[in-house]
């Protein structure tokens, strides 16, 4: 019924709203994901939809996994509600994610490994993870995750028959528009990015390669844009062929707080 799910997102924003430590934001937000967790019929009315409307599933936005589905996002952007579906016998790769986040299972059981990064982030898509634990997470059990590399784990179900569900509650993003997947067996990391962004980050990439005067001009305004993953490609494809008016531009980026600080004084090194 949506009532219950209406009901525990109002509770969240109470929650949000008075809470003071992240700590008491984990257990209270346990607390409620685990009552929501344990009344699946909070999804009747969304699943139904899903499932049967056409017109409804087409104008969803669609999500960065495709095993995903977004049930609410706060208008204020404090938090989002999300249902993931694990398939059986699929591997699903390591991740970090952009916010805090509260994680649960309705369904199945599902398995989730910890990792903690060993290297210093200063050679860009090399990564090297060491894991911290792993544990299983039944119907109504919950576990937390931090954002960025304080929360990197891995999620799979472990039940063969069917798939395994999961809903998971985050908070308000630190870092937004990409998140970053790791591959265990290459030391590498990558970033995936959200809907509406894939386009033009892979549109900066062709403007560095076409290294035309027109094409630089293009970058050259693209190094304003409000948003940090965007103002990096640019940048990145601009050092190709004006790499001093660049290195400039990224100097003044390592010293901004806007999550990718590390980034950007990564790709200076780089260039230097």
């Amino acid at each position: 019924m949506e009532d219950l799910l209406n009901s525990f997102c109002e509770e969240i924003k109470e929650l949000l709203k008075s809470a003071t430590q992240q700590e008491e934001i984990f257990v209270q937000g346990r607390r409620l994901l685990a009552g929501l967790a344990g009344k699946p019929v909070f999804l009747r009315e969304s699943l139904t939809k899903l499932a049967t409307d056409d017109e409804f599933l087409l104008s969803r936005r669609n999500p960065t996994d495709p095993n995903e589905v977004t049930l609410f996002k706060d208008t204020d952007g404090l938090f989002s509600v999300r249902l993931y579906i694990w398939d059986p016998d699929i591997t699903y790769p390591v991740h970090s994610h952009g916010s805090w986040g509260i994680v649960s299972t309705l369904a199945g059981a599902v398995e989730e490994r910890k990792y903690e990064r060993q290297d210093d982030k200063s050679r860009p898509g090399y990564a090297r993870l060491r894991e911290t634990g792993r544990s299983v997470l039944k119907p109504g059990e919950t576990t937390t995750v931090l954002p960025l590399d304080l929360g990197i784990h891995k999620m799979d179900s472990i039940i063969k028959e069917h798939s395994s569900v999961g809903v998971h509650l985050y908070g308000k993003a630190v870092r937004q528009e990409y998140m970053e997947k790791f591959d265990l067996h290459k030391d590498s990391v990558y970033r995936v990015t959200f809907p509406g962004m894939n386009d033009r980050v892979y549109v900066l990439k062709a403007l560095g390669a076409i290294q035309e005067d027109w094409s630089n001009d293009v970058l050259e305004k693209a190094c304003a844009d409000r948003r940090p993953l965007i103002r990096f490609e640019a940048l990145r494809a601009l050092a190709l062929t004006q790499q001093e008016t660049a290195i400039g531009l990224i100097e003044k980026e390592t010293t901004q707080q806007h999550g990718m600080e590390e980034d950007f004084a990564a790709l200076l090194r780089s260039l230097k």
